[in-house]
């Protein structure tokens, strides 16, 4: 065989090899970014979605239109159901841009890049005390952080500029998950593993937690929690500040008195809430010395927005001390199901999520509040 119609047949073969792979992860949709219809038993069920939320979640919200956002961390995604009939009755059309393991820097950039393309009125931003401590009291002195994603990686950047360099940014994107052979396993991953026990974001944004369901039927509620317990453990068992040698709170601060100015800019109601964790997470932190740190953190909240005076920013705290998180933990090799209110100590369940929806929305939508306190 002549060597040039060898080489052309290898093209063409080629080509065509890669266009089944690219038509197979269109159809199957495993990172669910191109919008394609969810059949039930063929790809209705993200199931290798947990590793790709952040690519999920800087397209999705792109293919509906939305005017409320609830932004955060996995504990927003788990705990905020964006269909809450307080969301539907103030006619909220709700994404939940919760992103696993992401600090505030880069929650802050996927709200912004979301902000300058739809028409959003009102944001759900939850406060973490640990997206403001850092491990090394001297802070750096650039503002940049391996642990962020880069506003480079948006169509805006979080000034509102347009970014010159997003088409590569999109063409990357797409690549990965149309011609890769990684997104191939994970479409074929996807057909073969459907079941409602299958780890999933709907089209919303919001976690079903059906994995975390399926696991604690499994194991018991004990070793969901005991697993948790030995990460934060590991993890905080070390010091922690708020404040860096000069006595100057965490850069976090600013990065969110930024936001709440471009937000007052456009005009947008902004609700500032705390998360709620177990006891047993509170517990930890008293052990380990952490509460004064945590004090001097919520009274630097309160203190930036006395300050602001601001109608459209409202704050409350679901980090107090209430009823719901001194929840009993079963034993171990106790198969009774999820506990009522959490899922382990540092995420609850949709359960409390309500809850929480039911107080920040008291006024509009005719509900009690039995959680929580309005702080302004």
């Amino acid at each position: 065989m002549p060597a040039r119609t060898y080489l052309l047949r290898t093209f063409l073969y080629a080509l065509l090899a890669g266009c089944l792979v690219a038509g197979v992860n269109y159809a199957v949709d495993p990172y669910g970014i191109t919008g394609v219809s969810r059949i039930p038993g063929f790809n209705q069920y993200k199931v290798e979605i947990n590793e790709h939320t952040w690519v999920l979640k800087k397209y999705q919200p792109l293919l509906a239109s939305h005017n409320a956002v609830i932004v955060g961390n996995s504990r927003v995604e788990l705990g905020i159901r964006p269909a809450h009939h307080c969301f539907l009755y103030n006619g909220m059309e709700v994404y939940n841009l919760g992103l696993p393991g992401a600090g505030l820097r880069t929650q802050l950039a996927y709200a912004l890049n979301l902000m300058y393309q739809q028409p959003i009125k009102t944001v759900f931003l939850s406060l973490d005390f640990t997206d403001f401590i850092s491990s090394e009291q001297q802070q750096r002195t650039d503002a940049s952080s391996t642990a962020e994603l880069s506003s480079g990686e948006f169509r805006f950047t979080t000034s509102g500029e347009r970014n010159p360099g997003y088409r590569w940014v999109v063409l990357r994107d797409y690549f990965k998950s149309l011609f890769s052979l990684d997104a191939l396993v994970a479409s074929v991953k996807t057909i073969v593993l459907q079941s409602r026990n299958s780890a999933d974001r709907d089209a919303a944004g919001f976690n079903p937690a059906r994995d975390f369901a399926a696991a604690v039927g499994v194991e018991g509620p004990h070793a969901l929690f005991a697993q948790k317990m030995a990460s934060l453990e590991a993890k905080y068992s070390r010091p922690w500040y708020f404040r860096d040698a000069q006595g100057q709170p965490n850069r976090a601060v600013g990065e969110l008195n930024a936001f709440l100015d471009t937000a007052a800019a456009k005009g947008i109601e902004v609700y500032l809430f705390t998360n709620p964790f177990h006891d047993s997470f509170w517990e930890l932190l008293r052990n380990q010395g952490h509460m004064p740190a945590y004090d001097d953190w919520m009274q630097e909240m309160e203190n930036l927005l006395r300050k602001r005076r601001s109608g459209t920013v409202e704050f409350w705290d679901f980090s107090q001390d209430s009823a719901y998180i001194h929840e009993p933990v079963p034993a171990a090799g106790v198969r009774s199901g999820p506990l009522q209110w959490f899922w382990e100590p540092a995420h609850y369940r949709q359960e409390l999520g309500d809850l929480m929806v039911d107080a920040m929305l008291s006024d509009t939508c005719a509900t009690d509040i039995t959680f929580g306190r309005r702080v302004f």
